[in-house]
């Protein structure tokens, strides 16, 4: 009886310490898995979060050259209505030397002597 005591309790042990092991196993395991979907979670929001910096980048840079457009095209208007006004200063200008080579000088006045 003692024999079957010893032996009982013994398999009792065994087993005991084998479920252990497995158990071990398997909380391993599913810390594995865990580990695995956290770190796949990470990825996916940092690409995610890459790929909107990459579009605001993108936004930003249209922005910055519709901006550079516009101050081009205000320069050049700018740089045509000077010309403009340049032409229409220089037309003044020989138009009022064209009157004086044609107006006939004013008599000069007669002293009485």
């Amino acid at each position: 009886m003692q024999k079957s005591i010893v032996v009982a309790f013994v398999a009792l042990c065994l087993m005991g310490s084998s479920s252990l092991a497995l158990a071990d196993d398997a909380v391993k395991s599913e810390m594995g898995k865990m580990k695995d979907e956290m770190k796949a979670e990470k990825d996916a929001m940092k690409s995610d979060i890459t790929a909107k910096k990459e579009e605001m980048k993108g936004k930003m840079k249209a922005r910055k050259d519709a901006m550079k457009e516009k101050r081009h095209e205000m320069k050049a208007h700018k740089d045509t209505a000077n010309a403009k006004a340049g032409k229409a200063k220089d037309a003044a200008k020989s138009m009022g030397e064209d009157v004086k080579t044609t107006a006939p000088e004013a008599p000069t006045s007669m002293t009485v002597k």
